[in-house]
């Protein structure tokens, strides 16, 4: 019971990852403006925050870059398992090897994933002192809730009226007299 609750759980954790993915695939481009934001308020106050001269914001930004890559592709992954489960559930009769054969599939990228986290995490961790670390802990938390803050009042902010373009002409049509 334990493990098909652990099962669920991963699974429900991956399906988050693969929406994330889907919203990119349909137009909403992850690793470009958001990523730039974050690296920019992490270049601005990162060393003020920790305590740290810029060499050490520059190594902590450079290990961000790398396992970003390296996560960027294991979401993309997860985003073809996704679809390809999508696939085969919208069959009238799935089968079980096909469900499990993606079920692992899934399962394999999400490990792989928390994998890549962790080792960003012990790099990180590596160049900073306890107290340091916490603090970098911190500043990561309110970063992800102002980043979190802005996107939702974007998506409720008022969308920008369409400029009003000029009455087209048509022609008028005069009897003869």
């Amino acid at each position: 019971m334990k493990t098909q609750l652990a099962r669920l759980g991963g699974l429900a954790l991956l399906f988050t990852l693969c929406l994330t993915g889907l919203a990119a695939a349909q137009g909403f481009e992850p690793a470009d403006p958001m990523d730039r934001y974050q690296a920019e308020v992490k270049r601005a106050k990162l060393g003020p925050a920790l305590g740290v001269d810029q060499r050490t914001v520059d190594l902590l930004l450079q290990i961000d870059q790398k396992y970003r890559v390296q996560k960027e592709r294991a979401k993309q992954e997860a985003m073809l398992a996704f679809q390809q489960l999508q696939q085969v559930m919208s069959k009238p009769n799935p089968t079980d090897q096909e469900v499990g054969v993606i079920l692992e599939r899934m399962m394999r990228t999400r490990e792989e994933t928390l994998a890549l986290q962790q080792r960003q995490f012990q790099e990180e961790m590596s160049l900073l002192t306890p107290v340091q670390q916490a603090r970098y802990l911190m500043f990561l938390m309110s970063l992800r809730r102002q980043v979190a803050t802005e996107a939702r009042e974007l998506k409720s902010a008022p969308k920008a009226a369409k400029p009003v373009s000029p009455p087209r002409e048509l022609p008028v049509m005069r009897p003869n007299p």
